[in-house]
């Protein structure tokens, strides 16, 4: 796994490398190797964090991935959206939990731990 500049990058390539690294992290948790779903989710962390310091406009560059094709995107995309269009994150989520599964299952715990205030955002 390369590491990238997230200071560096413009914004449609860090959308670009999380949608990797979410797809790329629920595959190594799936198959039990946690120091890669770690380091996935690493990446996932650092991104998010450099689109919400550049701002909503950047943050909102994640919203396209609600409709992914692949519901483990969808299912980290909706729980960043929660912070800044829960309109939009919400009921992605509540779709994924409806389909049960491990992604119905994260989801289900993310909305939990949304609606009791205690979901941190990296």
């Amino acid at each position: 796994m390369k590491k990238i500049d997230v200071a560096k990058s413009e914004v449609q390539s860090l959308v670009a490398e999380y949608r990797a690294s979410a797809v790329a992290q629920s595959v190594a948790t799936e198959s039990g190797d946690h120091r890669k779903a770690n380091r996935h989710h690493d990446v996932i962390a650092d991104i998010y964090r450099e689109l919400r310091r550049r701002g909503r406009d950047a943050q909102a560059a994640l919203l396209p991935l609600l409709d992914d094709i692949d519901p483990r995107v969808r299912a980290w995309a909706a729980a960043h959206a929660l912070e800044f269009a829960p309109d939009r994150g919400q009921p992605v989520l509540n779709r994924l939990r409806s389909a049960g599964g491990v992604v119905g299952l994260n989801a289900e715990m993310t909305l939990e731990e949304w609606s009791r205030g205690s979901l941190r955002f990296p």
